[in-house]
């Protein structure tokens, strides 16, 4: 899923499964749904009678529910964007430093990666004949946009992949970018920013890879040039 033709036309996506439960996908499960069987709740989805259990019915339910779970994620590669930055709010904390103010979008080629990754999980679950728990898309989401799939249209969003990555990006002009392609920072000649920091965009997968080498190459770079 992550080469060929199609990337011409949208971003690529990898699949991650895993059988843990649903954990992130309905805000912090196993708790969740632990939590609906002990009160008698339903924000998990998987308590519809909304009974309040315990003790060995309490532990035979969870452990029918949880193993009978899966999680399916679609990590979806972005394009850089040059309007995509970190920089000072005007607000500020309670020390009195300005808080960071996040610009953040995803491109058309983009979004038609989650659009495909969409299709993807529906043509999954209807093969697999399994219920579909993805929860629907608040009105308020920041990161809700809504797309014609198959004729009907559809509320998509996104969410962090959990690294942290960017807001040093790396260009090939100073008045783009922070670093050059060895990380080299524009400012200072004898500062080099070794990590994500300097990623301009994220790719499917994760950057520990490309984390190293970058670092390799610039410590080539150092060595050859810096050192001699």
């Amino acid at each position: 899923m992550c080469d060929g033709p199609f990337r011409n036309k949208r971003g690529a996506f990898r699949i991650d499964i895993g059988n843990e439960g649903w954990n992130f996908v309905v805000g912090g499960d196993p708790n969740v749904t632990t939590l609906d069987l002990v009160n008698g709740m339903n924000k998990s989805k998987v308590n519809v009678g909304k009974e309040a259990l315990f003790g060995k019915k309490l532990v035979d339910t969870l452990n029918d529910k949880f193993t009978h779970q899966f999680r399916v994620g679609f990590l979806v590669e972005q394009t850089p964007d040059l309007d995509n930055r970190v920089t000072l709010s005007e607000f500020r904390d309670g020390l009195g430093l300005p808080r960071p103010q996040i610009a953040y979008d995803l491109s058309h080629y983009t979004r038609q990666g989650i659009v495909a990754a969409h299709r993807m999980k529906n043509l999954l679950f209807r093969k697999m004949g399994v219920n579909d728990f993805t929860e629907k898309v608040a009105k308020d989401e920041p990161t809700r946009f809504d797309e014609l799939i198959d004729d009907t249209i559809v509320s998509l969003s996104y969410v962090g992949a959990g690294h942290i990555m960017g807001t040093c990006r790396m260009g090939a002009r100073k008045d783009n970018s922070v670093v050059n392609s060895f990380q080299q920072s524009w400012d200072h000649d004898n500062l080099y920013l070794a990590g994500s920091s300097t990623f301009p965009t994220g790719a499917t997968a994760n950057p520990t890879l490309t984390i190293a080498a970058l670092a390799l190459r610039t410590a080539d770079k150092i060595l050859r040039e810096d050192l001699r």
